[in-house]
């Protein structure tokens, strides 16, 4: 399966070349854009995705490794109104290390629990869970609301670990003077889950899964940068951005996954401890906060 974590605006496809696996994201042409003007934004939105991600692993942020940039990649026929006839436009490719794991998304709703009017059916429950992540639509809270049940997000101590280590790399990156753009729970992979590595090992003792999740340290990587900026490219850092990108994250864990409170603390208590201009950006996300409100209720 090829994960689905690119924009709308990409495709995606897979390839293995010798042992190294890759990714390559295809920026297509648009067709309601002028072509000169289309095939800018397309090159130039593909190298600054490129230029941020080289820029994140130098300083020692994990995301997929840039392995090739073509921006003169073999594009799609395209019939233009003026004269009826068929046009090939270029399209940007860009070639990335492929991450294999979970989402982080997918192994907090793994281990959510559901609550409602069909608590008595225990049997059923992993059954209806299954379905619900394999279908997103089913799995998300307005559509549990509808059927009657709440999801409530397990907070233990692995939760925690994998939250602190995504208020880590959150603030290597802002550190990397860097920003995200879209930082949700789908954009952040999990190299080693849990279930993998007590597969591997084909362990049947409960005991030894057991002290093998209490050892367990997550290897968080930062996937899909379609969106990401260079701070300061226009002159200053920016804690505005910085603020903007932790407010989005707080939004995603509201909206994906309720009852996560104590997730985005100990978020923002990593970046706090890890970010080196922290205070101020924390106290921006603060206005950054009232600005939602108002906006929210105003609209």
């Amino acid at each position: 399966l090829i994960p689905s974590f690119f924009s709308v605006s990409s495709t995606t496809t897979t390839s293995s070349s010798h042992t190294e696996a890759a990714i390559c994201k295809e920026r297509f042409p648009k067709s309601y854009r002028h072509p000169a003007l289309d095939l800018t934004i397309t090159k130039s939105r593909t190298k600054s995705e490129a230029r941020c991600l080289v820029r994140c692993r130098r300083a020692g942020v994990h995301c997929p490794a840039v392995l090739s940039v073509d921006n003169n990649a073999g594009g799609q026929q395209l019939q233009t109104e003026s004269d009826g006839e068929n046009k090939v436009r270029e399209s940007s490719c860009l070639f990335l290390e492929y991450i294999r794991g979970c989402t982080v998304r997918e192994y907090i709703e793994s281990r959510s629990s559901t609550l409602g009017k069909d608590d008595d059916d225990d049997d059923d429950e992993p059954k209806a869970k299954k379905a619900r992540l394999d279908n997103d639509d089913n799995d998300s809270p307005k559509k549990e609301k509808e059927r009657g049940t709440t999801i409530s997000t397990l907070i233990d101590k692995n939760a925690l670990h994998v939250a602190y280590e995504i208020g880590s790399l959150i603030a290597s990156m802002h550190n990397a003077n860097v920003i995200h753009g879209d930082l949700t729970t789908s954009n952040m992979m999990i190299r080693n889950p849990p279930s993998s590595s007590s597969d591997d090992t084909n362990t049947t003792n409960t005991t030894t899964k057991e002290e093998a999740e209490e050892d367990w340290k997550a290897q968080l990587v930062l996937i899909d940068f379609g969106l990401a900026g260079t701070i300061g490219a226009k002159g200053g850092v920016s804690h505005e951005e910085k603020a903007v990108d932790l407010y989005v994250l707080e939004r995603s864990f509201v909206s994906t996954h309720p009852g996560s409170d104590d997730l985005v603390s100990e978020i923002l208590r990593a970046y706090k401890s890890k970010c080196q201009k922290s205070d101020s950006v924390l106290q921006r996300l603060s206005q950054v906060r009232l600005r939602g409100r108002k906006r929210e209720c105003f609209g």
